[in-house]
């Protein structure tokens, strides 16, 4: 029997993005409820609209991605400590855990790059 084919580094970031982008746009659409609640200026709102939109095209580019290279999400679910993906590669089956540090840290990453923010 043939040892399953490893994945590559490229495919490991699809699959942590398709997991991570869902999350990020629940945290944008949050905000924006929020923002447009307490009547602040149209213009934050404008701009995280903006940004929302962008991550729903790289979402929907990605997932076209993973089904040209064979590679399904069956599963994912948020844990207390951690968010889990099982998920398919090829025919292979796999498993992968992210911790929501992980995420949170990534996240923040992403909104400071649309946002022209320095983390530094």
């Amino acid at each position: 029997m043939s040892a399953s084919p490893l994945q590559t580094g490229e495919e490991l970031q699809m699959v942590k993005e398709s997991a991570i982008l869902p999350i990020l746009l629940d945290v944008l659409e949050k905000d924006i409820r929020s923002m447009e609640a307490s009547g602040l200026t149209e213009l934050y709102v404008q701009r995280l609209r903006a940004i929302q939109k962008s991550a729903m095209a790289r979402l929907s580019q990605l997932k076209k991605d993973c089904r040209a290279r064979s590679i399904i999400i069956m599963e994912t679910r948020r844990k207390e400590y951690s968010l889990l993906l099982r998920y398919q590669c090829r025919g292979y089956r796999h498993h992968m855990e992210l911790q929501w540090d992980f995420v949170r840290a990534d996240i923040e990453q992403r909104l400071a790059e649309a946002l022209h923010i320095s983390l530094e």
